[in-house]
């Protein structure tokens, strides 16, 4: 009998510490508890903290921190019925006031995710890709910014209602197909060489041009040769010109200046003394005297 009552006494005391420990929870920074009495959700989920509770309940814990999910390659179809690859990754946090509710209709983050938010990406990105006429369109920015625009509009309309709120949706490492990529490579390439093809031009007539300006100097040192002999034959012209202009004036002036009183003059002055031997008249041509001469 003591036996029994000895086991009924340690059992009662295991029962008492087990409702001990369960008759609080903790929950964690950035996480709230929602907590469930024989499958029935309780309707005020439970904050960060200490909390005293009944030991029947159950507890689920939820993440309130922002979370992103990243899907990777989603093959996005455009208008030209090509597929292009694309990651894209959606930034989103759920709203702690409504834990409950996402338990009681959802379920867990998890369950949140793989339920609501993956389906509704893959059916938005299918539909903005109806919008994009060419699959290489997805490079540019215009494209790029409407398709974010248009997937965080609709991601937030969709999962509002379900507790989740979207802060951000971006794109990144789209690839094309390859078909596309290959004549994007091939375009590439073409512009390259055009480009190559430019820049030997401009050095052929770069070249040319120099060619050009070498020979238009020669042509103006040339002329400019031409005018300096000119200019220096006119001046030697014009220099024995005025040397001619300058002999004849003084031969003029020197006929003018000689006169016959100068001639006697200088007769006179280059005289002797002796007078000549034979003198012809001037009046009495043909008269010929014949002067004596001086004696010693």
């Amino acid at each position: 009998m003591g036996k029994f009552k000895y086991f009924g006494w340690l059992s009662a005391a295991l029962l008492l510490l087990i409702l001990v420990f369960n008759s609080y929870t903790t929950v964690e920074a950035g996480h709230n508890k929602v907590a469930t009495l024989f499958g029935k959700v309780q309707p005020e989920p439970y904050s960060e903290g200490l909390h005293i509770v009944n030991p029947l309940l159950n507890f689920i814990s939820f993440d309130l921190r922002q979370q992103t999910y990243t899907w990777e390659k989603v093959h996005v179809p455009s208008q030209d019925k090509l597929k292009t690859s694309m990651d894209i990754s959606v930034t989103f946090r759920l709203d702690g006031s409504r834990t409950p509710t996402i338990l009681q209709e959802s379920g867990t983050l998890e369950d949140v995710v793989s339920k609501h938010i993956t389906p509704k990406v893959r059916s938005l990105l299918r539909e903005a890709g109806k919008t994009v006429e060419q699959s290489q369109d997805f490079y540019l920015d215009s494209v790029q910014q409407q398709l974010q625009s248009y997937m965080e509009n609709g991601l937030r309309e969709y999962l509002d209602t379900k507790g989740v709120i979207v802060t951000a949706v971006l794109f990144r490492d789209i690839t094309l197909p390859q078909v596309v990529t290959d004549a994007v490579i091939q375009t590439k390439e073409r512009q390259e060489q055009l480009e190559r093809e430019k820049a030997q031009l401009k050095i052929v007539e770069q070249q040319a041009q120099q060619q050009v300006k070498q020979a238009e100097a020669r042509q103006m040192a040339a002329v400019a040769d031409a005018n300096a002999k000119k200019i220096q034959a006119d001046a030697e012209a014009y220099r024995i010109s005025k040397e001619a202009e300058a002999q004849a004036k003084a031969n003029e002036l020197l006929a003018k200046s000689v006169t016959p009183a100068l001639i006697r003059y200088n007769a006179v002055h280059k005289w002797n003394g002796e007078y000549p031997r034979t003198l012809l008249g001037g009046k009495n041509e043909g008269l010929i005297l014949s002067l004596p001469t001086t004696g010693k």
